[in-house]
């Protein structure tokens, strides 16, 4: 009973925090993407060679941009450790097999508690960040509405607001930044600030892009810049400004179609002239009851499948077409597997953010 239990144990200790996709997940995405990330700079094999002097150029240039990797000591000795491993098999010493067995694992201890320490890191950042998107929409007498927000990576540099106002207004914008990962991460959280602290003041949407692309060169770094999309919602009319970001998708009930609004707008950063201001257009629509508007960065309408494919505009047209009697969530939750079956096991290259609204 007690072996039994000892078992238990030792089958519960590694199958708790284990699901049915986990190994599919191993195989089919992440271990793509870490081939890719130590063959990215590795030098090509010059042609005119055959496929043994190509596999020997492989796997030496695989080897040195792994080593590249460690920091210096942990290289030499893992360079050290692999040597003996090697001696000891030819001289059929075992005493020596073992000790470099026991000093390969702790070197891979060593590098694994870097990367579980960096990794704990980016969860706080992930936590953070989450934090910052909010939880839910503001409500609204005349819209339903939903959103979805997914990094490429633990963090992103897409971002969903909604700013309430006390005449039950409310501003809707979505934006992407330029870049991936950490960096484009803390950008976020800079532009959101700045956002949310100057929006407080401002109502117009075209003002409130001004100002912002304007308090960028003075308190961001300039070298940043991002495309965004700001709608103010009254009752059941938004009025909308673009500054370089997808357009909206806009599906009329009455007409039974769905279309872009696709004004003019340049990316914010990019110039602190009278030329940013000039490039703005806003629009207005009335939202009649049963049209539906989307905002989607375009790490939605550019998800690539293993061909590099794009799911594309057009597709999300038809989703929202065939789908627009369904609830908001429904048409969400579409939109999601369809991307999903489209993409299959590629990798997510970008993040992607969505706002989908109903008129009541």
């Amino acid at each position: 009973m007690e072996k039994d239990s000892v078992f238990k144990k030792i089958y519960n200790f590694y199958s708790k925090d284990l699901n049915s996709t986990d190994f599919e997940n191993l195989i089919m995405k992440e271990t793509p993407s870490r081939y890719k990330y130590f063959v990215r700079n590795m030098d090509k094999p010059s042609k005119g060679r055959n496929k043994l002097e190509e596999f020997l150029y492989f796997i030496r240039n695989f080897a040195e941009a792994f080593l590249k990797k460690l920091t210096p000591v942990i290289r030499i000795i893992y360079t050290l450790t692999i040597l003996f491993f090697i001696f000891s098999l030819i001289n059929n010493d075992w005493n020596l097999a073992i000790f470099s067995f026991v000093v390969l694992n702790l070197v891979m201890i060593f590098e694994i508690a870097d990367k579980l320490t960096a990794r704990d890191e980016l969860d706080v950042a992930r936590d953070v960040q989450t934090g910052l998107i909010t939880v839910r929409p503001p409500e609204s007498e005349n819209f339903n509405i939903e959103y979805y927000y997914e990094t490429a990576k633990e963090v992103g540099g897409d971002f969903i607001d909604f700013i309430s106002r006390s005449d039950k207004s409310f501003l809707v914008s979505i934006g992407d930044i330029s870049g991936k990962g950490m960096s484009a991460a803390l950008q976020m959280i800079q532009v959101r600030m700045l956002y949310r602290c100057i929006s407080d003041n401002i109502e117009n949407p075209k003002a409130l892009l001004t100002s912002l692309n304007s308090n960028l060169f003075k308190h961001v770094s300039k070298k940043l810049y991002f495309s965004m999309i700001l709608a103010e919602v009254k009752n059941n009319k938004l009025k909308i400004c673009r500054a370089g970001h997808t357009p909206l998708l806009y599906f009329n009930s009455l007409e039974n179609s769905c279309g872009e609004i696709n004004q003019k707008g340049m990316a914010l950063g990019l110039n602190n002239s009278e030329l940013f201001e000039n490039s703005l257009e806003e629009v207005e629509i009335a939202a009649n009851p049963n049209d539906i508007i989307l905002f989607y960065s375009d790490g939605l309408s550019e998800a690539m499948d293993a061909g590099k494919n794009e799911f594309g505009i057009n597709r999300l047209k038809e989703i929202i077409s065939n789908n627009s009697s369904k609830s908001v969530a429904e048409i969400m939750e579409t939109i999601l597997s369809e991307v999903s079956k489209f993409r299959g096991y590629a990798e997510v290259h970008d993040d992607i953010a969505f706002i989908c609204m109903k008129a009541k």
